[in-house]
């Protein structure tokens, strides 16, 4: 498998968890099974696509770009560990996996691999979710930052799958493309 096309897989998974995100916050209440089951997919799900979107953009991001996908993966991992333990860390787990998605999304402006629109709406739901999160009277607040998320999420998928091969696309932005993964 080349380095693109496991970029380009990865997005398609972005695609999957913007999509599941928007689900998980229109339908947040439930209290059935198969929504505590959502939640490790989506997250699981994350993990996996924030390598692509790493990947995809790790030449132009630099430092600030690396630190920020650890960050996002570390938060990523908390998720997936609290979603199937039970564990009680939501809010530690939820603000480090915002804060590196929030930053990767501040280094991404500037190479404008991604639209501007798609780190505007992971800011946006960064702010819009904290709002919820700490004044209760507006919950309603965090529902609609769960779906801002997740459209951005999408969005950054999208973007990543229309990408084929050739000048100024993957090829282009991931120098050695072409190299089998090991």
């Amino acid at each position: 498998m080349t380095t693109a096309i496991f970029v380009r897989a990865g997005g398609v998974v972005a695609i999957l968890a913007g999509i599941l995100r928007i689900m998980s916050a229109i339908i947040s209440n439930s209290d059935s099974v198969a929504v505590k089951w959502l939640y490790p997919v989506i997250d699981i799900a994350f993990a996996i696509s924030l390598m692509s979107l790493y990947g995809f953009q790790r030449q132009e991001i630099g430092r600030w770009g690396i630190f920020s996908f650890v960050v996002a993966e570390l938060g990523a991992g908390l998720l997936i560990v609290n979603d199937l333990s039970g564990s009680h860390f939501y809010s530690v787990a939820a603000l480090t996996f915002t804060s590196g998605i929030s930053l990767l999304a501040i280094v991404s402006w500037q190479p404008k691999r991604l639209p501007h629109w798609i780190s505007a709406f992971w800011i946006m739901s960064t702010l819009v979710g904290l709002m919820g999160y700490f004044l209760p009277t507006l919950g309603l607040l965090f529902i609609i930052s769960g779906i801002i998320f997740g459209i951005g999420y999408a969005g950054a998928g999208v973007r990543i799958w229309q990408l084929r091969g050739g000048a100024g696309d993957l090829y282009g932005l991931i120098p050695d493309a072409n190299r089998r993964l090991g």
